[in-house]
């Protein structure tokens, strides 16, 4: 209780100015001293708290409000020693002098504890360091900005420059296209229309001397006509073979073991042969005309081709996403290695065409309907242990156009 009653004055203590004898020079000097002192702590924290505000990305800115309310407390002290020259309020201002003191200190050790960290801050000349190495690199990645700009340039130049190409490659293509189209049906009418002179000559020579015809006469007769057949199918499989990837066909959706039954029948195959068909598959969508082409060549060869009467056919399929996978296997003689790839070939044939007639166009024209339709066909064959074809079909909604397979 005495010292909140002694805390504003009390009747025991003297004013500072009677221990200056009230000598108006030393009361002035000290009064002056610190009224300017206090002005000028007051005045400081004022600016350290407005540059606060203003830079808030400031680090460690609760520092300078520790330096404020500090100088603050200092400025006080100073205004109570200008009171305390008439008014002896001693324990207002050992009061303020200990909460300064307690104030200072701790401002005094946690800035101690600062200084590691505030070393680590970059100096201006740093700083100035690092904006020099980023404005290079700004100015690095500008350069390459403004090369890879020139270059894609360049190259929307050379596409567009190609694509012109394209164009008149591909306009180029159609006319020769149609160019060989008539050439094609022009050299075929005019091969046919003498073929169909020979074949109708053997058959009035025949007619004429059949009564005279000697084994050996009628053995060449034979031969010519089956020479002039050969021709015959030899072009038209000249002609399927250029018009493949030419002809645009409409899709159909149909039941592919419906189609394989069809084929077989329309082949004329012997009852002896034994055939095993996909069944139970989903109805397939594509282009019906050409992947008959396809099974008729794969089947007939295999029926052609085979090594007795009772041979075995097996056909399979399956759907993948858009990708129909099939194969066609035989059993009959088997092909030798050298020889799988050669089969694909135009005009190849593994048998002499006196001992069976064929005109090598038949599975050239099954890779070109395959690869043009988005697939792919190969075989696999030993000697003595039959055949396998394996090709892929595309199921997508598409039409085969592609005139550069021709």
């Amino acid at each position: 209780m005495e010292y909140f009653t002694n805390l504003f004055g009390s009747d025991l203590f003297i004013p500072h100015g009677h221990c200056y004898l009230w000598k108006t020079e030393l009361v002035g000097l000290h009064l002056i001293s610190d009224l300017t002192i206090a002005i000028a702590y007051f005045s400081i924290p004022l600016t350290l708290f407005h540059f606060v505000e203003k830079r808030e990305d400031l680090p460690f800115n609760w520092i300078f409000n520790l330096f404020g309310a500090f100088i603050i407390l200092c400025g006080t002290t100073h205004l109570l020693e200008v009171w305390t020259l008439w008014h002896p309020v001693y324990w207002l201002s050992g009061t303020v002098k200990a909460g300064t003191a307690m104030v200072s200190a701790y401002t005094s050790i946690v800035l101690v504890k600062l200084i590691p960290q505030a070393l680590l801050l970059p100096s201006p000349a740093q700083l100035a360091t690092t904006n020099q190495a980023l404005e290079q690199q700004i100015r690095d990645r500008e350069l390459v900005e403004a090369q890879l700009q020139q270059v894609n340039d360049e190259l929307e130049a050379q596409v567009t420059a190609r694509t012109l190409k394209l164009a008149e490659t591909t306009a180029l293509l159609e006319v020769r296209n149609q160019e060989l189209d008539r050439f094609a049906y022009t050299v075929s009418h005019d091969l046919k229309a003498p073929l169909r002179g020979v074949a109708n000559l053997s058959d009035w020579i025949e007619d004429s001397i059949s009564e005279k015809i000697d084994p050996e006469t009628q053995k060449y007769l034979d031969l010519m006509r089956s020479r002039v057949a050969r021709m015959r199918d030899l072009i038209d499989g000249l002609l399927d073979f250029a018009r493949v990837g030419q002809t645009e066909v409409s899709l159909e959706t149909f039941v592919l073991e419906d189609l394989l039954v069809e084929i077989i029948d329309s082949l004329n195959i012997p009852p002896s042969f034994k055939f095993d068909l996909p069944a139970n598959l989903s109805p397939i969508t594509t282009n019906r005309l050409l992947l008959s082409q396809v099974f008729a060549n794969l089947i007939g060869n295999a029926y052609k081709h085979h090594d007795r009467n009772d041979g075995h056919i097996q056909i399979t399929a399956q759907l993948q996403e858009d990708l129909w996978k099939f194969t066609v296997t035989d059993d009959g003689p088997g092909i030798l290695a050298a020889d799988r790839e050669r089969v694909f070939d135009i005009f190849q044939t593994l048998v002499a065409r006196d001992r069976q007639e064929n005109t090598g166009i038949g599975l050239s024209i099954v890779k070109k309907l395959v690869n043009s339709h988005g697939g792919d066909i190969t075989i696999e064959s030993e000697l003595g242990l039959g055949t396998t074809f394996r090709f892929t079909w595309s199921q997508k909604e598409q039409t085969i156009a592609n005139k550069n397979e021709s």
